[in-house]
């Protein structure tokens, strides 16, 4: 049984040199060239050209995702592997450096817990595997998983806003009522703050919560993959970057700041922001006193052109 086991990487060996024309050459890092293409073939052709200790975490890895997605789409893409749900877009990426196996996670940003590598992309987060590094399956299947199914999310919530904005419900005139695109961008920004586990989550409910005291009536819209506070028209969204969670109020440059919690975005003719950092106290009683403001300028314009009208009228 030994020596039958020893041999198995002899014959692949020889196997190998009798063929060098079969192998891929490895880029930068010892990542595998592989031609582009669609389905597991050109997948498979990749993890066989992973050098050494990382040849066998492509298997595990590709054996996983195909549990934890019946079905997946595969292709070879900018030489990584890439994964997809049919008609969705690609929710994970494989890739080789020099030290370790890089797991792109393309919706990071909505995945919990947060894989723990971020990168220059907010909604992407990366998990790095290293020569001798335990793989936690539970952990990885559960991300494999919530990652396959963020980008179906998006395309609904996506969808529902574009409905409800097509059909200008009272909401989002201003009014009580609450449609299905406000319900599913409030459960977004719920995700959206549990996903980002740090203070920037905990600063962005606050900021919520403050929105919400300000205007009972607001509307929770989700645009741009950020959330969205609106009142006939929008009052401002919520940012999360690295170091700072930012309010942009899109009519921002026309209000009125005595209390100078404006401190970006400060050249533009329309739009003025506020750069939140961890630690920073927030002065609710003036911020407040902002979103009203912007909710007033929002609601006046309209109200001003029936009156116009019924002059010209009468």
């Amino acid at each position: 049984m030994t020596s039958r086991t020893s041999t198995q990487p002899t014959r692949a060996a020889r196997k190998s040199s009798a063929e060098p024309s079969a192998q891929p050459a490895l880029l930068a890092g010892g990542n595998p060239r592989i031609a582009k293409a669609d389905g597991d073939a050109p997948v498979r052709a990749y993890i066989a050209a992973m050098p050494g200790w990382k040849r066998d975490v492509g298997r595990r890895l590709d054996a996983l995702i195909e549990r934890a997605v019946p079905g997946v789409r595969k292709a070879v893409k900018w030489n990584s592997p890439l994964y997809a749900v049919e008609g969705e877009d690609w929710f994970l990426g494989i890739h080789c450096l020099t030290n370790y196996v890089k797991i792109a996670f393309f919706r990071g940003a909505a995945l919990h817990p947060l894989p723990p590598v971020e990168s220059k992309n907010p909604d992407t987060r990366y998990l790095h595997i290293h020569v001798g590094d335990e793989l936690d399956e539970a952990r990885l299947t559960a991300w494999v998983k919530q990652a396959s199914q963020a980008g179906s999310t998006m395309k609904k919530a996506g969808t529902a806003m574009k409905k409800s904005v097509a059909k200008k419900p009272a909401a989002e005139k201003g009014g009580a009522g609450a449609g299905a695109g406000e319900d599913t961008a409030a459960r977004l920004i719920d995700a959206k703050i549990q996903a980002l586990g740090d203070w920037r989550g905990a600063m962005l409910a606050r900021l919520r919560a403050i929105i919400r005291q300000a205007d009972p009536d607001v509307v929770e819209e989700w645009k741009w993959s950020v959330p969205v506070w609106s009142h006939a028209g929008i009052i401002c969204t919520g940012e999360s970057y690295k170091k700072a969670v930012k309010m942009t109020f899109a009519r921002g440059a026309a209000l009125d700041d005595p209390a100078r919690l404006f401190n970006s975005s400060l050249e533009g003719n329309v739009r003025r922001a506020i750069d939140l950092h961890e630690g920073e106290e927030i002065d609710e009683k003036a911020l407040k006193a902002l979103i009203r403001a912007a909710v007033k300028l929002n609601t006046s314009a309209p109200a001003a052109a029936p009156a116009k009208k019924k002059a010209r009228s009468g």
